[in-house]
């Protein structure tokens, strides 16, 4: 997958988690902003200096498991992650 198709991927999946938050159980975003932050750090492989990337993947760290516990704090990380991404591809 060249760059422009995974950073594309990436918004995709992380404005999806974003979207499905109203869903009952957030193990669907979990799993989906979780994969975000995996891509960023297959993304960073290739380009270690991207700044975007390393922002958007420390921005999932510390909120990307309290969906179950502060779902305002998980909605505002997922919400604050898609437009990180956005950023990639601008």
């Amino acid at each position: 997958m060249n760059q422009m198709d995974a950073r594309e991927l990436l918004v995709y999946m992380t404005t999806s988690a974003a979207g499905v938050n109203g869903e009952p159980h957030y193990y669907g975003p979990l799993r989906m902003i979780e994969s975000v932050q995996r891509l960023c750090g297959l993304l960073l492989q290739d380009d270690p200096e991207n700044e975007t990337l390393k922002a958007l993947a420390a921005r999932i760290e510390p909120d990307k498991h309290k969906g179950m516990t502060d779902p305002q704090a998980f909605q505002q990380m997922l919400d604050e992650a898609a437009a990180l991404s956005v950023d990639l591809i601008l």
